[in-house]
């Protein structure tokens, strides 16, 4: 992959993931594990603080962003949820599914 293609893909994006940025900083953050107890517990939190605009938003954005991170290393994908100002360092795709499951638990 040409680095302008990795760029494209894990930059150049916070502009278009506010909800998705506004959620890693306030909750995947430094401390989520001692605060949330794990990446669910942090999406649990923000479901309770939410409004169903936001949570709706965040949805959206994170369905958006996942599907564009969908052939990329985790490395990769770590690095973009730095970028939106996530403290969280996803290790295995199974760090991604409790998000979403957690995101669109009913």
């Amino acid at each position: 992959m040409t680095a302008s293609k990795k760029k494209r893909r894990t930059g150049k994006r916070a502009a278009d993931f506010p909800a998705l940025r506004g959620f890693f900083e306030g909750y995947l953050h430094q401390d989520f594990r001692d605060e949330y107890g794990s990446e669910a517990g942090a999406v649990q939190a923000f479901r309770e603080d939410a409004s169903p605009s936001e949570l709706a938003a965040l949805r959206k954005e994170w369905k958006k962003w996942h599907a564009g991170l969908a052939s990329a290393s985790m490395d990769e994908i770590a690095q973009a949820a730095r970028k939106l100002g996530a403290a969280w360092q996803p290790q295995v795709a199974e760090d991604l599914d409790h998000v979403e499951t957690a995101l669109n638990a009913k």
